[in-house]
């Protein structure tokens, strides 16, 4: 009986860490997909690169504290890949390349909305 209890106090334990982590990251994703759209994309559209620079570099500097949590609960080759993508995202805006800016950081958020995508507890995620 007390294994019995001792389990369910772990999975309980589990369970909250899940979600209280769940709720956390969902606000910094959701965040970050929306920086980039509403602020980032539109400035590199319309050449405000000093806008851009700034804004992208707040987001790199959370994305950096937000992967050190992360790595206890995503696979390191999406969050290599997220790495890419801001490193090469960064130096596009500061060589003021609109083309390869623009499509690097759509890609950027699609990689944050599949990140996302893929830490929900879904049946999808789990088989």
């Amino acid at each position: 009986m007390k294994s019995l209890l001792a389990s369910i106090c772990c999975l309980a334990v589990l369970v909250t860490a899940w979600a209280i982590y769940d709720h956390y990251s969902d606000h910094k994703l959701h965040g970050f997909i929306n920086e980039i759209e509403d602020k980032i994309i539109p400035a590199v559209e319309h050449d405000n690169w000093g806008h851009a620079e700034s804004a992208f570099e707040k987001i790199s500097d959370d994305w950096h504290k937000y992967k050190k949590i992360s790595a206890f609960f995503f696979d390191r080759k999406s969050l290599n890949d997220a790495d890419y993508s801001i490193a090469k995202s960064k130096y596009y805006i500061k060589a003021n390349d609109l083309s390869n800016a623009t499509s690097e950081l759509a890609c950027l958020k699609e990689q944050l909305s599949f990140l996302h995508a893929n830490e929900r507890f879904h049946i999808q995620n789990i088989l």
